[in-house]
């Protein structure tokens, strides 16, 4: 590839990668809502903005209505409002925006992967003299070739585009909060390692100060952006730190342009540079890590997981080792949208496999030190590997298990990979054998991706390859169970009776959520009351006995619906159990508090009952202003003037840009109407 002679080349290869990386993931684009789509996109009413409801309050209000994170990742919010608006609720318009912001990334990771790879050609070229100790090798005296630098980034792009791990943050539509977060961290890193070619490369001190500012640009603007989408911003500082520490060295320019000769590392550093580290890493991360072991080791924290924090932390050391499996050695029956059937380590020894994981975890961690001098770039890509779990495999009680978190730890695994079969050399050792190697890869990536996208193409195929290569895990078997039950429309048939046959089968599963038993009571009771008392047993015996999850609380919400609309025929004191023993388990939270309130009003009719657990429910969630709502609705209600204005002063702050205009002020002219009928009867 020679770069000087063609310089459009590598673009045209990079343009026909994100074409065939376009073509790869095509039928994906024709599928559906899967698992957290509903509660974020679908059924979150804030999102749904039409042409003729285009409102400034109405877009603050899509921009703050995630329920994903504290934080609310609101530019992913808006994004998702306009696509809505484009498509009118359809999935298409979701799905091809997803595979367009991918497809930026592909290109933004190019172009990161030059600038850096740039750099470490400079960093042998400028300090082989000033360093003769420096070993052969990787970036020892071997001459460097920007060909090889160029073909390297180039197929650790490309291969990154097709990587099957990767499509989970494509096709599954609510990722599009981590690949959009990913735009952020590449474009700042590339910020980054390009103010830094302008500083070590300066004669003046006009272009260094402009590469130190491209450099904090690319720090402080890549994370702040990166955070409205995801909090896995917070990374890029790290992630850049990794860069300089492996590759750099923190090292400055002389006026000339390279450092002197015969100075040391020491002597070259470039002292701001550790001060924007202290200022925009070492500082947050003590702050943060305080926060978040403050919030680990509350007990409340890990309601609904039945995992500790220490099962987590032992747990996650197989979790990575699987990662690097499903990244390298992908296979299209064990990658999966769901992996809840994952056995939690509660010893080191149980199984006997977490043991292992943590000692080849630590031996890879040393074989990052280890290789810092002799081969940087593969220690880079492991210590990028590691970095990018640093919120997601460790105390942070989330769920175990989830592909997209690969997203970028991928790339580091890649550019590990990759150098070690190309390098950056003249020549390469056995140049057939590792060519060939890299093809096949590649067409193994894209195919395994292709056979994927073709079963995210319809949601009952999706749900019965799920269903098929997971068996134990009661998320995909369910949801088969629930597309059948969509496809049979409670028609009396071979999609009924499949339908039935799944929902018993996840039920069955150890562990399960109540959500098979909620659809088994809806199928046994849907128009008419049938012989449920055995389901209603089962689940109450589950709430009572496991962890209240999220899955738990929607089916609760599921059956209260189903009831109310006369649809499903229960007894309702078999629902009001069911909530009983749900909220008997420790430190219940919010929204399950929220739901028992709605059954009580709007099952029970007991206001003053659901007040309390309304009350409870703001109690945990402050900042969420649908329990203030219907709370001041209770009250003004029964002529509780002063209560529930003190939940309409508290919605007042919460009303940011006047999203909550319209609720306001339908409450407060609730409470003066209650005011006058009360003085009425007076």
């Amino acid at each position: 590839m020679n770069e000087r002679a063609r310089p459009w080349l590598p673009w045209l290869l990079l343009a026909l990668a994100a074409a065939a990386t376009a073509a790869v993931y095509w039928p994906g684009i024709a599928g559906g809502w899967v698992f957290d789509d509903y509660p974020n996109i679908v059924d979150n009413a804030a999102i749904h903005i039409s042409q003729g409801h285009s409102t400034l309050a109405a877009w603050v209000n899509s921009a703050l209505s995630s329920p994903s994170s504290f934080l609310r990742r609101p530019l992913a919010s808006l994004t998702f409002s306009l696509n809505w608006m484009m498509g009118n609720g359809s999935p298409w318009p979701f799905k091809v925006t997803n595979v367009v912001i991918h497809l930026i990334n592909g290109v933004l990771l190019f172009c990161m992967l030059r600038a850096l790879l740039q750099l470490a050609g400079w960093r042998q070229s400028r300090f082989s003299q000033a360093s003769p100790s420096l070993p052969d090798g990787e970036l020892g005296h071997t001459a460097f070739d920007p060909a090889a630098a160029t073909r390297l980034a180039l197929i650790v792009s490309t291969a990154w585009m097709v990587l099957p791990i990767n499509l989970m943050a494509v096709l599954y539509v609510v990722q599009r909060m981590e690949s959009l977060c990913q735009v952020f961290v590449l474009a700042g890193l590339w910020a980054y390692l390009h103010g830094r070619w302008m500083m070590l490369t300066a004669r003046d001190k006009r272009r260094d100060h402009r590469g130190f500012a491209l450099v904090v640009g690319g720090i402080v603007l890549g994370t702040s952006l990166g955070l409205m989408s995801k909090e896995t911003a917070v990374l890029l500082p790290v992630l850049a730190f990794l860069a300089e520490w492996v590759i750099l060295r923190f090292a400055r320019a002389t006026p000339a342009g390279h450092p002197l000769p015969g100075a040391s590392e020491k002597q070259t550093r470039d002292a701001r540079l550790w001060w924007t580290f202290v200022v925009t890493l070492f500082v947050p991360a003590v702050l943060g890590t305080a926060w978040l072991l403050r919030v680990a080791l509350h007990p409340g924290s890990w309601v609904g997981r039945d995992f500790t924090l220490a099962q987590r932390l032992l747990t996650e050391a197989r979790v990575l080792v699987d990662y690097l499996h499903w990244t390298l050695l992908p296979n299209p029956t064990v990658l999966s949208l769901y992996h809840d059937e994952i056995v939690i380590s509660t010893g080191l020894l149980t199984p006997w496999t977490t043991l292992a994981a943590i000692v080849s975890l630590a031996a890879l961690g040393v074989l990052a030190v280890w290789l810092r001098n002799r081969q940087p770039l593969i220690s880079l890509g492991i210590g990028w590997f590691f970095a990018a779990q640093l919120l997601t495999a460790t105390i942070v009680p989330l769920e175990l298990v989830y592909e997209q978190r690969m997203y970028f730890a991928s790339i580091g695994v890649l550019l590990a990979a990759g150098t070690w079969l190309l390098g950056l050399r003249w020549r390469i050792a056995l140049p057939i054998l590792r060519g060939f190697l890299v093809a096949i890869g590649l067409l193994w990536f894209a195919l395994v991706t292709h056979l994927r996208a073709q079963d995210w193409s319809n949601p009952l195929r999706l749900a019965v390859a799920e269903a098929t290569n997971h068996p134990d895990s009661e998320r995909a078997v369910y949801e088969a169970g629930r597309q059948f039950l969509i496809a049979s429309n409670y028609q009396p048939g071979k999609a009924l009776d499949a339908s039935w046959k799944y929902f018993l089968q996840a039920a069955a599963i150890p562990g399960a959520s109540v959500s098979p038993d909620q659809a088994l009571i809806m199928l046994v009771d849907h128009g008419q009351q049938g012989d449920d008392g055995a389901l209603w047993d089962s689940m109450a015996r589950k709430l009572l006995n496991q962890p209240t999850g999220q899955g738990d609380i929607n089916a609760l919400v599921t059956l209260t619906a189903c009831y109310g609309k006369g649809i499903c025929k229960f007894d309702a004191a078999q629902l009001q159990r069911a909530y009983l023993a749900a909220l008997s388990r420790p430190h219940p939270i919010a929204r399950l508090n929220g739901a028992y309130a709605d059954f009580q009003r709007d099952i029970l009719h007991d206001d003053m009952l659901a007040a309390k657990y309304l009350n409870l429910a703001v109690i945990g969630a402050p900042s969420e202003p649908a329990y203030r709502i219907d709370l001041a609705a209770l009250y003004a209600r029964a002529g509780q003037a002063a209560k529930a204005q003190e939940q309409i002063d508290a919605l007042r702050h919460l009303n940011y840009a006047g999203r909550l205009d319209k609720q306001i002020s339908e409450l407060e002219l609730l409470v003066r109407r209650n005011i006058s009928a009360t003085t009425l009867h007076q």
